[in-house]
């Protein structure tokens, strides 16, 4: 998971995988009818993140899930939608499917609207929050349309609204084509790597949203897993390079992943919060590979 921090918070991923389902946790995509009607094609959207280490919950109110279509039979690359812009496109209007601009339609995805708490979808956990069936076209743009009652918690007892600080209730991602996987039968997966830490703006007591994402695709990224000991050590995971840094926090038995990570090498550093005074440790060179996970061995950290 690719996160940088503010007030050193974590880290937050969400993926959007194009198929046309709504399921939970890690489940496998597939469509309810087993058919896609002719000149349509597959887009599900599912959800998964890790946790923020000052934040003991991030809830988000998901209220619609769109993707942006070109139909169109000319095939633009990438830099013709750089002048797409998000104000541009008028926002959902009810049921009303469809709208658009010459860059593209917006198809409305059938959702499970309610609130979603980013900090229980950790270390690749998936859930699915919308799906549908969109027209054929190169997809190039999610939206995701926020309800007003976003939130955030720092214990059981202390819950603070989480005003979105630009006003704008929409959250765009943009897709591009290195950052799409295809799969046969028109069904298409792209995952969105949410950075929470960096997104959430405190002044004052007062909690705001301000989105940081970054799009990319299994097929052309690569992963980091592991286990670090012991649990009494409270260890957070630095995975960087030159040109990335991504974070994660290992569940209680320190099981760990790190997704969405660029090929190369990388360094990766064990750093214990605990006050019990466990030493940093360091793993210089590992290598990522596209479509690869990195298996480290078991880690234990000492005093």
């Amino acid at each position: 998971m690719r996160l940088k921090t503010n007030f050193w918070l974590g880290l937050f991923l969400f993926s959007v995988i194009s198929t046309c389902l709504i399921i939970s946790c890690n489940k496998e995509n597939s469509n309810s009818s087993g058919t896609i009607p002719p000149g349509m094609q597959q887009v599900t959207v599912s959800l998964n993140d890790d946790p923020v280490p000052n934040l003991t919950s991030v809830i988000i109110d998901v209220r619609y899930v769109e993707v942006k279509v070109d139909t169109g039979k000319i095939r633009h690359n990438d830099d013709y939608y750089n002048d797409d812009h998000e104000g541009d496109d008028p926002h959902h209007e009810g049921d009303e499917d469809h709208h658009g601009d010459h860059f593209g339609k917006w198809d409305t995805l059938s959702i499970t609207p309610g609130l979603y708490d980013l900090l229980k979808l950790r270390n690749g956990t998936d859930t699915i929050i919308a799906n549908g069936i969109s027209h054929i076209g190169k997809i190039t743009k999610v939206r995701i349309t926020l309800g007003p009652n976003d939130s955030v918690s720092t214990d059981s007892a202390h819950h603070f609204l989480l005003s979105l600080c630009d006003e704008s209730p929409y959250i765009y991602m943009n897709i591009r084509s290195n950052s799409i996987d295809s799969f046969p039968g028109g069904k298409f997966v792209v995952h969105i790597d949410f950075n929470v830490g960096r997104s959430i703006d405190y002044d004052d007591g007062h909690y705001c949203l301000r989105p940081v994402i970054k799009v990319y695709s299994e097929k052309n990224s690569g992963s980091i897993a592991g286990r670090v000991l012991p649990r009494e050590a409270h260890a957070n995971v630095i995975v960087f390079n030159n040109t990335d840094t991504a974070y994660a926090i290992p569940e209680d038995e320190g099981e760990f992943e790190v997704r969405g990570l660029s090929a190369g090498s990388y360094s990766v550093t064990f750093k214990p919060v605990s006050l019990l005074s466990f030493k940093d440790t360091t793993l210089l060179n590992i290598q990522v590979q596209n479509g690869m996970e990195t298996k480290l061995p078991t880690i234990t950290l000492h005093q």
